[in-house]
């Protein structure tokens, strides 16, 4: 839908052929004309001259499912139903003169009316993201048509909400002509049909995206104010239906829950769905009861889109932020503690439990592998000493931070220091600060650097709920990545002035190396996706991609497990050897500064040679240059490669050029990747001894 001054150009042009300019020359907004030429041509509302529309609406639609008077092969006329339901887009000037072309996203959604009312939001917050949202609808059916309908449509995420009439009127509208037995065996139905229709859909899938709706309650129950006098009442059928779609989901690394009962949590049910009026249930979108037509409220649309590219954003860990900065006086505690302490923990105030949730909700992003800063104006040794002595259980203490920077310099210098040692560019750091001034002197010298607005009891919320802060499902690493870190910095303020082979080995570095397990693979594909610096090739997979690759002839991935006497920093290597040719290597910025990445290479691909050196004549390497994985490209050259041409090309031409591993200052072990009892050697000969008695199990 176009605004009503593009009116006369869509006039002017309809049924005979133009270009672009001649397009432009009649456009109402110059800036709007190319994004609007360029939607109306995504959309094949423009098309080519000479194309018969109508022939491809009949191709078209013979390759989708659902009835449209002539059945489909396969099908039965009418199997599917063709109700469509919601507004169309509107695509209006000032959306298409500042969205630009966007990403594109492919999104299927296969569900009842409530998933058709999303499209529209769908495409409005997407141009926000800046990405170029298509949507396609089509209503729960066979799990063959499902299959055939992803083959076709190849989306980059597909949400599947559970078809409203045979999973819940049953149960919700039923509910209190039922006895407690039928009740219990309708609900084991249900769950069995659940695990069908969500084992065809990771199927269909083959590794994209794919987010499934779990229930939101109704407000109100047939059992009223009794529903928990009931074996079986309407708060228990949920909490088992929506608890046995998180056990369907979890098996498939590549499937997300929508979680309907936590929007209804935060939004209300009132807010969102119909059952205040409706029928329990129909599990509509809350409606104007003085509305005849089919409709819903843009409340349930809303939230539902942006949870799909919240979703879509966290599978992806696009734009993740690995960083949070944050002030001390007045935003994590009131006042100034160097001056007024921590006597406010002894009251009750709303502030008090403000400053709390917001320690809480810094916490709860540390055990995510988030990393904590501060950045503040005052005197270090009087505000950390006041820190120290608090005490309290209810905050995080100074150690939960890898950097404090307190000093009266300006804080945007103080941040770029912080992004400096920790190696993080400012689109990865979110500034949190109550001052307004401090926020825009911050911005004004970072361009990129995400800033929290607003007052400091929103922050909590921002934490929580930002997709950009969320780092897919939790790991050992994860949880450990602040203490790793620190101990890095450590390391770095111990090697300043020591020689280098000598720090190295006073540090007790060891690496075990091994082949990945199937356990294994989440944390390779993270290690892939999120390492920016020391990364040959950048390139990013899934752990269904990996599977795939693993079962090609030839091809092996092996895992670096790195320690030293400050920290375990857990698997923190990757390197996949496919075709002869070292196709992907990943190494974890925290452990860059152990050497360990040729002492990795090296004993990787002398394990799949077998011990016979002569087969690794001739292995490539080959580094594809960023803008930010300089550490990576002298990987080849030092471990022994030999340049060839342009374009990051390396050649094994002299396997005996491969460094003694005996002679290095880290020490390696081969074996398995979860094997915790290899015992640490002393030195050098005595790890690689380790490393020739570990062979035979890593063959395994």
């Amino acid at each position: 839908m176009l605004e009503a001054a593009w009116e006369p150009l869509v006039r002017a042009l309809a049924g005979r052929p133009f270009d672009r300019e001649a397009f432009a020359a009649l456009a109402p907004d110059q800036a709007a004309a190319p994004g609007v030429f360029r939607a109306l041509t995504d959309r094949q509302l423009i098309v080519p001259d000479g194309t018969d529309e109508r022939e491809g609406l009949r191709a078209a639609f013979a390759d989708r499912p659902e009835s449209s008077g002539q059945a489909p092969a396969g099908t039965s006329a009418g199997s599917w139903p063709v109700t469509h339901y919601g507004l169309p887009p509107r695509l209006t000037s000032s959306a298409a003169a500042d969205g630009g072309p966007g990403e594109p996203v492919r999104v299927l959604l296969i569900g009842g009316c409530v998933t058709q009312f999303t499209e529209e939001p769908l495409h409005a917050l997407g141009r926000e993201l800046g990405l170029d949202v298509r949507t396609e609808h089509l209503w729960p059916g066979p799990s063959a048509e499902l299959a055939r309908a992803v083959a076709r449509s190849r989306p980059d995420v597909t949400v599947y909400q559970p078809g409203v009439q045979p999973f819940l009127t049953a149960l919700f509208d039923g509910a209190h002509t039922l006895g407690d037995e039928e009740r219990a065996r309708t609900l084991a139905l249900m769950k069995s049909a659940l695990t069908v229709a969500v084992r065809a859909l990771a199927d269909a899938l083959d590794g994209s995206l794919g987010l499934v709706h779990n229930f939101g309650p109704p407000a109100l129950s047939p059992f009223g104010r009794f529903d928990f006098a009931e074996e079986f009442g309407l708060r228990r059928v949920v909490a088992e239906l929506n608890a046995h779609v998180d056990r369907c989901v979890r098996r498939y690394p590549h499937l997300m829950v929508v979680d309907e009962e936590r929007l209804v949590a935060r939004h209300g049910a009132p807010a969102l769905f119909d059952d205040l009026v409706f029928p329990f249930g129909h599990h509509g979108g809350s409606v104007d009861p003085l509305d005849e037509r089919p409709h819903q409220l843009p409340a349930l649309g809303r939230a539902l889109a942006g949870e799909y590219l919240a979703c879509l954003r966290a599978h992806r860990s696009a734009g993740r932020i690995k960083l949070v900065v944050t002030d001390l006086d007045g935003t994590l505690w009131p006042g100034i503690a160097a001056d007024d302490g921590f006597g406010w923990l002894d009251s009750d105030a709303t502030s008090r439990w403000v400053h709390v949730g917001l320690h809480q909700a810094l916490s709860v992003l540390k055990s995510r592998g988030v990393l904590l800063a501060t950045s503040s104006k005052g005197d270090a040794h009087a505000t950390l000493g006041v820190w120290e002595e608090a005490g309290s259980r209810l905050l995080l203490t100074p150690d939960d931070f890898v950097l404090h920077r307190i000093t009266w310099e300006a804080k945007s210098a103080a941040i770029a220091d912080i992004c400096a040692r920790l190696g993080f560019a400012p689109e990865q750091v979110l500034f949190l600060d109550d001052n307004p001034v401090e926020r825009a002197e911050v911005a004004a010298a970072l361009p990129g650097l995400h800033i929290g607005g607003g007052p400091v009891h929103g922050f909590r919320e921002l934490l929580l709920s930002h997709p950009a802060l969320e780092g897919g499902r939790r790991t050992w690493e994860a949880a450990r990545r602040t203490e790793t870190t620190r101990a890095m910095l450590r390391r770095e303020e111990l090697a300043a002035d020591v020689d280098r082979d000598a720090f190295l080995r006073s540090l007790g570095v060891e690496v075990r190396v091994a082949r990945a397990a199937e356990e294994h693979l989440d944390r390779v594909a993270e290690l892939f996706n999120r390492t920016n610096q020391f990364t040959t090739t950048a390139w990013r997979t899934t752990p269904e991609e990996l599977r795939r690759v693993l079962a090609e002839p030839g091809t092996r991935l092996y895992t670096a497990h790195v320690s030293d006497r400050f920290a375990d920093y857990g698997m923190t290597g990757a390197c996949l050897v496919r075709g002869g040719e070292v196709t992907a290597f990943a190494l974890s910025c925290r452990v860059i500064g152990l050497d360990v990445a040729v002492p990795f290479l090296v004993a990787a691909v002398r394990d799949g040679a077998g011990g016979d050196p002569a087969l690794l004549a001739g292995l490539v390497g080959r580094t594809a240059f960023t803008d930010r994985n300089t550490p990576a490209r002298e990987l080849f050259p030092n471990a022994g490669f030999t340049e060839d041409g342009d374009g990051g090309r390396h050649v094994l031409t002299d396997p005996g050029r491969l460094p003694d591993l005996s002679t290095l200052p880290v020490g390696v072990v081969l074996g398995t990747a979860a094997d915790q009892g290899i015992p640490r050697a002393e030195d050098g000969q005595q790890r690689t001894k380790a490393l020739i008695r570990r062979e035979p199990a890593c063959e395994q």
